[in-house]
């Protein structure tokens, strides 16, 4: 009885762990966060470091007063499935909150944040 109950212990402790990796991290971004730029892009990127599911993931950026000013939710780049992208609406000075969501192959949602000006 003993082996089992080591053997019990030994798969629980392999389940209750994750991976290394687990969750899509994000990598970089253009424009990069916390960057003041001049003018405003014309798209924002992130780049994560695995592949995320294209119906499940979203881009979104706001102004100042909260509004959208990114078109439709972003979407994963077909080319590269590490990839999402939104294209922005051309917008003035002021300062911008880029919001992600996005689930990875393996099934993780992670979420974040991160703001940009513009001056």
């Amino acid at each position: 009885m003993r082996p089992l109950t080591l053997l019990s212990s030994l798969v629980a402790c392999i389940l209750w762990f994750e991976p290394a990796g687990a969750h899509a991290r994000l990598e970089r971004s253009t424009p990069a966060a916390g960057a003041a730029l001049s003018q405003m892009p014309t798209a924002v990127t992130i780049f994560f470091d695995s592949e995320l599911e294209p119906v499940f993931s979203k881009l979104i950026v706001n102004n100042e007063q909260g509004e959208k000013v990114s078109a439709g939710d972003g979407a994963v780049s077909p080319d590269n499935h590490k990839m999402l992208v939104t294209t922005v609406a051309v917008a003035g000075k002021g300062t911008y909150h880029v919001f992600w969501d996005v689930v990875s192959h393996d099934g993780h949602r992670v979420k974040g944040d991160y703001v940009f000006t513009v001056k």
